[in-house]
This record gives structure tokens, sequence and C-alpha cells, in this order.
């Protein structure tokens, strides 16, 4: 990127978007959110949750749109509300990726529900409960790709959708492209049985030339309990292929770096 592309797009987005009345974006944030949504334009990723600052739907949309006037973008992004939180989604990808999930038994569920002794594969009918509530998505998703073929080039679509019978934690797994999701039973507890359980930690980053040459950016993070780990080995190799594959078609990040690690920690907030 041109020092004076960078600066330009550095300087809009502190611009649009604040940490507070008072407080702009440092650079390295910036930096750090065009990465998140450069990944989401390319369809490395279906969608990022917004968790950057407090600006609403309709700021982000602004914000989005601006990048795509800038020339930063390629894809017709959509802003996905749900509830409070705000998610940056590439319709197109987000959408074959629920239905190769929903008409593959792609959906991997660990349940981790706080009365659990230990964290366990789903039951089938919490598999089938969550199917249900992937599937009410994939309809609405669908339906906004027929307003932004309706729309002219460029232009940021928004929607909202929410249910109080989703278990955001688990949906939100999906919707971010990860392999495998948690659930618990949230009409009991909040708490999960994850305090100091094994995790196997699965980091995926890579560099960005385009936006500097120094950034490593993390596209992915996820964790699976290295109890199940043989159960879900498979699931977890075919979509590391898959990212590998998507990566390999772009040129705009480089050096896919896959690293894992043990943890075991006395607290995990989902």
């Amino acid at each position: 990127m041109e020092a004076a592309q960078k600066e330009q797009l550095i300087f809009m987005t502190q611009k649009s978007l604040r940490l507070n009345r008072k407080k702009r974006f440092s650079e390295s944030r910036c930096l750090q959110l065009l990465a998140e949504v450069l990944t989401v334009d390319l369809g490395l990723k279906p969608a990022f949750l917004f968790d950057y600052c407090s600006s609403n739907a309709e700021q982000i949309q602004k914000f989005v749109q601006e990048l795509w006037k800038m020339g930063f973008l390629s894809e017709n992004l959509h802003i996905l509300s749900i509830q409070d939180n705000i998610l940056i989604i590439n319709l197109n990808r987000t959408i074959r990726h629920l239905e190769r999930a929903l008409q593959e038994n792609g959906v991997q569920v660990i349940d981790v529900s706080v009365y659990r002794d230990d964290p366990q594969l789903a039951e089938l009918w919490v598999t089938n409960q969550v199917k249900a509530h992937l599937d009410i998505i994939w309809k609405h998703l669908k339906s906004q790709v027929i307003q932004t073929g309706k729309s002219k080039s460029g232009f940021v679509t928004a929607s909202e959708i929410f249910s109080s019978e989703w278990n955001l934690c688990t949906v939100f797994g999906f919707l971010l492209g990860f392999p495998v999701s948690y659930w618990f039973d949230f009409s009991k507890s909040f708490e999960n049985c994850l305090s100091m359980t094994e995790l196997r930690a699965f980091s995926f980053s890579a560099f960005c030339p385009r936006i500097t040459k120094n950034l490593k950016y993390q596209m992915y993070s996820f964790s699976v309990p290295e109890i199940l780990f043989l159960d879900l080995q498979s699931t977890i190799e075919t979509w590391q292929r898959d990212l590998q594959s998507d990566f390999n078609l772009q040129s705009t990040f480089s050096d896919l770096c896959i690293s894992t690690e043990a943890v075991c920690l006395p607290g995990i907030t989902l």
C-alpha cells in the first residue's frame, strides 16, 4: 500500500470510529481493523464480530462503505446486527459456509454446560436445535442477497435478526467460521465446565503486506477440549485444508502460520 493511501485510510478510520468521545484509534489498531475487514472481503473468513468500540450499526455501515469508495474493498459487504452485537459479513461466503455445514453434517457442537463433569459432544437434540437456528440465519442472509443485488455497487447493506432462543456463543462460532462451536444450556446457567480443563488451542495468522510489512494478523483462534480432539480431528483437518486452499487463491495475505498449544486456565468466558 502506498504511504499516502495508508495515511488516508488511517485518518478515515480515526474520524469514523472512536474508542470514546475523546480517544481515537491508534495507528496499530486502525491497521488491525483494516486487516480484519480485508479477510472478510477476500472470503478468508465469513465474518468478524466488531468489538473494537461501541459504534452502532449505522456508523460501521458508513465506515465500510467509505472503505469501498476508497478502493480498499471489492465485495459488497453486509452489516448484521444480532441483539447488541454487530458483524461485518461477506454474504456469499457466509451463505456457502452455512449451506455446507447444514447439508454435510458439518455442525459440530461441544456441550460445556456447567453441570457437566467434562465437556462432551452435544447430544442429537442440541445439534438439531443449533441447525434449526442456523437455518433461520441462512434464510435471512439469502434474502439479503436479493437486496444487495438491487443496490448500486459499493453500497453496504444492513439488517437485524435475533431470537431469545439462540445461544449467541454457538451462533457466533459458526458465523465466524470456526470448525466447532461451544454450547451450554443458558436456561440453567451462563457458566461453563471448562475451568482447569486441558484445551488444545489453535491459532492461524499471516502477514498482510498490503497494509504493512510488519503486521502479523491473527485470522482465527479457537480451542477444543483435549479429551475430544480425536473425535474432532478429521473435522478440524478438513477445515484447515479448506482454509489453506482459499489462502492459496489470493495474494493479499502471505505466510500462513498455524500453531497449536495446550492451555489450562482457571476460568474461561465464552
